[in-house]
């Protein structure tokens, strides 16, 4: 996973202020937008590619209208941990109008601030970070203080960085850090006494973690040494002391403890820390140093045989070294680095690279520690595997470009086998004629409404009844007069009267339903003529769909194709800064190594002739 500068770790915690000032705030930020919800979640799953894709998608769709100026700050950040500082800056500037808000004009103005000390353009990073409002949180207060004290002593105003770092108060946790940066500071103005009372008690505090102790050892070596260049060597040794021989600056605590014993004319105290480094499998310049110590101090108590003795051992140390330095170098111009480094841009899992380069199996990583991981080598590094992550993804793309084209011509011939029957269904007019219904059925209700016949709504049944009643009467009114006849015409007009009195009693209950069923039947019946249309254009259009896609896609292919050769180039600059910074602490390690070698040599020489001189007295 590729590791991201400061100011964009900052981001994450920033986006979740919502004060005036720069304040942070633990409690999560409220999200009005679905999509910027899902750039966030991939955000802190470190997902990075796959929130930049979706952030940029979601901006040109304009779907974050409740969160478009902490998306430009956040694509800002991303451009700017992807090594694009000029879109970053421009994208920055873009938010600083008279409507951007107290909150989002102090991240800018950091963000702003970083970008110009990257570039080591201190006075430009001095003028913008003074428009940033005191923030009112400690951790971000500490933060810009230790950034204004670093301008400050890049620009040479060392007395005025210790000062800045005085007056501010440390928030928890960051205690130990503005210590041992004011005492550089102070160290560096030439206060040698204050910046050794600061570092001082910052070396004889205890510490509860690794981290800290690191630091309190840091702080003893640098005293330890800073002593030793004074001439003050008993002083320097108890600083040296302090050192743990468990933490990662042991060899150059014991070299100069060593130097400190020397320098006051204790030889044999001197061999006790310098064997102790000989014994170490390193490959670190204090321990190579020290096999030009031991046999120095054997020289200076007058033992030449030992002298001699580690002197051998010592060139013979040193022809092993260079031999493996050689070979170093051969396996960084080779390119053999470099395919070790980025051997783990073959997977790409989840959008991004989630191991990160080691140096194991590097032939020359035991050279390259220090160079390795400081900021000149670790950016370009990471522009190498980001470079070799999207070279992999647009191959990738390329080649399911095949597949979308597979995809057109399923959804063509899909089309070609539906389209006629769909046509022939539309051609029926199924959905005119079910409206045309809908309209009679409503003029039969707007006429009912005018004549106010109850016979027009009566039931099947009830009308079947009324016909029935009907014929009845016809043909007893047909039949010769008699008293039965009469008896039964006058039954059946009294069942016709009470058959219309039921219709009648039930006629404005039956109106309303019918026109609620009306009302509730105009929705569908218009959304089915809506879908006819939507249908019918979607049948003439989507020919000239499927034409468009081919298009896109020939356009995709081309763009992906025209892009490959750029990432190439820029990776083939990348490896070769990669092998130019490589090679060039390779050259200086070969060169100390070589001069050693002349010295050990010559004090070697030096040694048989004294050998023989005291031979040539003896009797």
């Amino acid at each position: 996973m590729p590791k991201l500068p400061l100011q964009f770790l900052l981001l994450c915690v920033w986006l979740a202020t919502t004060g005036s000032s720069v304040a942070v705030s633990v409690k999560p930020q409220q999200v009005l937008d679905l999509h910027y919800g899902e750039v966030l979640f991939h955000f802190y799953q470190e997902d990075y590619f796959t929130a930049i894709s979706h952030l940029m998608v979601a901006r040109q769709q304009q779907l974050l209208q409740h969160h478009y100026d902490e998306s430009e700050l956040l694509l800002g950040g991303l451009q700017l941990s992807y090594g694009m500082p000029d879109q970053a800056e421009r994208r920055f500037d873009h938010l600083l109008d008279e409507t951007t808000d107290a909150d989002l004009r102090n991240r800018v103005w950091y963000y702003l601030t970083k970008i110009a000390y990257q570039r080591g353009h201190h006075r430009e990073a001095l003028k913008k970070l003074q428009n940033i409002e005191q923030p009112d949180d400690a951790l971000i207060r500490t933060e810009l203080a230790v950034l204004n004290a670093n301008l400050h002593m890049a620009l040479g105003d060392n007395g005025g960085a210790a000062e800045l770092l005085k007056n501010t108060r440390a928030a928890h946790g960051w205690e130990e850090y503005l210590r041992i940066n004011r005492g550089i500071a102070l160290l560096r103005a030439g206060d040698i006494e204050a910046g050794r009372e600061t570092l001082d008690k910052l070396g004889k505090e205890g510490a509860d973690n690794e981290e800290l102790r690191a630091l309190r050892d840091r702080a003893n070596l640098g005293l330890g040494y800073q002593l030793l260049r004074a001439g003050n060597a008993g002083q320097a040794r108890e600083y040296l002391n302090r050192v743990r021989l468990q933490g990662p600056f042991k060899q150059a605590a014991l070299l100069g403890a060593g130097w400190a014993d020397a320098e006051r004319g204790d030889y044999n105290q001197a061999l006790t820390p310098w064997l102790k480094l000989l014994e170490l499998a390193s490959y670190e310049a204090p321990v190579q140093e020290a096999h030009l110590a031991v046999p120095y101090a054997f020289a200076q108590l007058g033992d030449s045989q030992r002298a001699i003795y580690f002197y051998e051992q010592a060139i013979g140390y040193f022809d092993e070294q260079q031999q493996q330095l050689d070979g170093a170098i051969q396996a960084t111009r080779s390119g053999e680095l470099l395919s070790l480094l980025s051997q783990t841009d073959t997977g790409i899992s989840g959008g991004w690279l989630h191991e990160t380069p080691t140096l194991e199996g590097v032939p020359s990583g035991r050279y390259l520690v220090d160079i390795l991981s400081s900021h000149s080598f670790q950016e370009p590094l990471k522009d190498y595997r980001d470079l070799g992550y999207l070279q992999q993804l647009l191959n990738l793309w390329l080649d399911n470009i095949d597949l979308y084209y597979d995809m057109v011509d399923a959804r063509r011939l899909a089309y070609q086998q539906r389209a006629p029957l769909i046509r022939a269904r539309l051609e029926k007019q199924e959905a005119k004629a079910l409206y045309q219904r809908w309209q009679d059925y409503k003029s039969l209700t707007l006429a009912q409404l005018g004549s106010g016949d109850p016979l027009d709504l009566a039931t099947g049944k009830e009308k079947q009844q009324w016909q029935t009643l009907r014929k009845v009467q016809a043909t007893l009114a047909s039949l010769a007069p008699q008293p039965r006849h009469s008896n039964m015409l006058a039954r059946a007009r009294w069942l016709q009267g009470i058959l219309y009195w039921q219709i009648q009693a039930n006629y404005k209950t039956r109106l309303w339903d019918v026109e609620k069923q009306l009302q509730a039947l105009e929705a569908p019946v218009t959304e089915a003529s809506a879908k006819h249309q939507q249908v019918t254009e979607a049948l003439e259009n989507a020919q000239a769909g499927f034409d468009g896609y081919d298009r896109r896609i020939a356009a995709m292919r081309k763009r992906i194709l025209g892009l490959l050769p750029r990432i190439q180039a820029s990776r083939d600059n990348a490896s070769a800064q990669l092998q130019q910074l490589a090679l060039q602490e390779l050259e200086t390690r070969r060169q100390r190594l070589e001069s050693y070698r002349i010295q050990a040599r010559y004090a070697l020489a030096r040694s048989y002739d004294q050998i023989a001189q005291q031979s040539g007295e003896q009797p």
